[in-house]
């Protein structure tokens, strides 16, 4: 019963925060285009609910230089989406969509190659998420095995309220790092 919440939960909010934040994608778009000069919305193939796969939505905060290394082409304004976690205001999208949900396991690239005792296939049996457990539980600070864990854990105990604290947690923490 809660997928389908879920799912309503989802259109919902995500098209209050397309409407509500349209004034800040206008002016992200208007500067990339001022500054990268080149496609202002990153596509990237990910795996989505059941491994299909999906174009993931950011706003580019890199150039596509391939003689320069990957720090060097992140744009200066690309760093200031990144911190603030802005470039991922796109995937409000997918989440609209419903390649994505708002709350879910963080989505793995397409052909990304891991160890094969990392992945419980549980783990493709919900959406990802834009946000999720393991990203409120430590993101760059815990090893990538503990957040297939986390996501496994999420997975098997997904509900409104873990949803709703994770959220929060979300939202805590992107102003307890902006600060």
């Amino acid at each position: 019963m809660y997928k389908v919440i879920k799912r309503i939960l989802d259109i919902i909010i995500s098209s209050l925060f397309i409407i509500v934040l349209s004034p800040l994608f206008i002016l992200i778009y208007i500067i990339l285009l001022f500054t990268i000069h080149d496609e202002i919305i990153y596509k990237q193939l990910r795996e989505g609910k059941n491994k299909k796969p999906y174009n993931m939505y950011k706003f580019r905060t890199m150039v596509k230089d391939t003689n320069l290394n990957r720090e060097e082409r992140i744009t200066k304004f690309g760093k200031i989406l990144r911190n603030t976690s802005l470039d991922e205001l796109p995937q409000l999208f997918n989440v609209f969509k419903g390649d994505m949900s708002l709350v879910g396991p963080r989505p793995f690239i397409v052909g990304e190659v891991l160890p094969k005792d990392y992945i419980d296939p549980i783990r493709y049996t919900v959406k990802p998420g834009m946000t999720g457990y393991a990203q409120v539980h430590g993101k760059r600070k815990v090893s990538h095995k503990k957040k297939i864990e986390y996501d496994v854990w999420y997975a098997k105990n997904v509900s409104f309220v873990l949803d709703v604290k994770i959220m929060f947690l979300t939202i805590f923490n992107l102003i307890q790092r902006n600060n």
